[in-house]
């Protein structure tokens, strides 16, 4: 019913006004104009300059978060930020001593089973050498007092016992290799275990960040758009929070990648905050990201990052804080322009309706730079013209 009664207000209303009167409401007198193109964009403010607070370096794997200081928080120099979870590396701990310890009881063993081992090999080693000694000194090879048969027993005890002898000592040296090695194996594992434990011992030292200076703090965003909490695991070095210099503000943009034409550095801008939208605010195009990217999860859409600084600073500005901007694509210049929804299009390209003597005829343009609202007319059209602003059927 509503809708309705507006149909009806205006038909009325239109029915009032004398044929010049609708004929003026309906058409546009084209004219050279100022003429801006402008790109949207979307962002937030930032800090042009921040410290980075992230999980210590030092560790060499992820770790739990227990706490996180409230974003927008203001610190103090030495004032706690974050907490680790401590208690799965306490546990680590517990059972890396217990390892080491156990490496350690066998490390002893073995040491006494080889010092065993040794003086045993030792011991039969001295009496080889003892009976070889006493073989050769008391050996005997006159034939006038013994056989043959007994110098070659002889000869033979003492070769013997030579050979037993050179036996010994490559038992020996294969039993220091071995046991070289078993020596060897059991003390990388006590070093392993230590080297954990070192690790480990380093990183419960470092469980609570603490804010190296003044500051307020926000919290960072990761690729899939979501700030850190409590219970999420981060690896080493990666990026929680920040403490901003908010003396200096600039803006981070996101312009998507279709629409990011003839964009360059020191292009001008004009923004305003969404939390106050009447007041705007200018600056230039600082820097432009060579690629685009996707900026949310499972988004194919993908945009052009800008960074861009900001004319006018002030406390107002915040980190966070969400902005809409448009760039000035093309320096403003007087061009021959027309809204756009005077322009139609079919099967031979785009068109509008040009008032002449007769009626409306049908003119083809070729078009130009565009913004939301205007269009320029290359060619086509001339100052003066008169143009349809919606569809004249049955009258071309």
């Amino acid at each position: 019913m509503k809708y309705l009664a507006i149909v009806v207000s205006v038909i009325l209303l239109t029915a009032c006004l004398k044929p010049d009167d609708v004929a003026a409401e309906l058409t546009f007198t084209v004219q050279k104009a100022p003429f801006k193109n402008y790109v949207e964009a979307k962002g937030e403010l930032i800090a042009a300059n921040e410290t980075v607070i992230s999980t210590p370096a030092s560790s060499r794997g992820p770790q739990t978060l227990a706490w996180l200081m409230p974003e927008y928080s203001q610190v103090k120099k030495g004032e706690v930020i974050a907490r680790f979870d401590g208690r799965v590396m306490t546990k680590q701990k517990r059972e890396s001593d217990f390892s080491n310890q156990k490496v350690s009881q066998d490390l002893s063993g073995k040491n006494t089973e080889i010092d065993t081992r040794r003086k045993h090999l030792g011991f039969d080693m001295e009496i080889v050498e003892e009976e070889k000694q006493f073989a050769e000194n008391f050996s005997i090879d006159d034939d006038r007092i013994i056989s043959k048969l007994e110098i070659l027993e002889q000869a033979q005890k003492v070769d013997y016992l030579n050979a037993k002898t050179a036996y010994f000592n490559w038992q020996s040296d294969q039993f220091n290799s071995s046991a070289q090695g078993e020596l060897d194996l059991l003390n990388m594992q006590s070093q392993q275990h230590q080297s954990k434990i070192n690790m480990l011992d380093g990183n419960l030292s470092s469980l609570e960040v603490v804010a190296p200076h003044d500051g307020l703090l926000t919290h960072s965003v990761d690729w899939h758009g979501e700030k850190p909490r409590a219970g999420q695991t981060l690896w080493p070095g990666q990026k929680i929070a920040g403490l901003p210099d908010t003396s200096v503000m600039q803006i981070k943009l996101f312009v998507k990648e279709r629409e990011a034409i003839n964009l360059k550095q020191d292009q001008a801008i004009e923004f305003s905050l969404i939390s106050t939208p009447n007041k705007t605010f200018s600056g230039k195009i600082s820097k432009l990201a060579p690629f685009p990217k996707s900026i949310k999860r499972q988004d194919p859409q993908k945009y052009y990052e800008i960074t861009a600084s900001i004319d006018e600073q002030g406390d107002y500005l915040r980190p966070g804080l969400k902005v809409v901007a448009n760039i000035v694509a093309d320096q403003p210049a007087e061009k021959l322009i027309v809204p756009k929804f005077s322009v139609f299009a079919d099967e031979e390209g785009a068109y509008v309706q040009l008032k002449t003597a007769s009626g409306y005829s049908k003119a083809p343009v070729t078009l130009g730079a565009s913004n939301l609202s205007h269009v320029e007319i290359v060619k086509g059209l001339s100052k003066g013209d008169v143009i349809a602003l919606v569809e004249q059927e049955g009258k071309l």
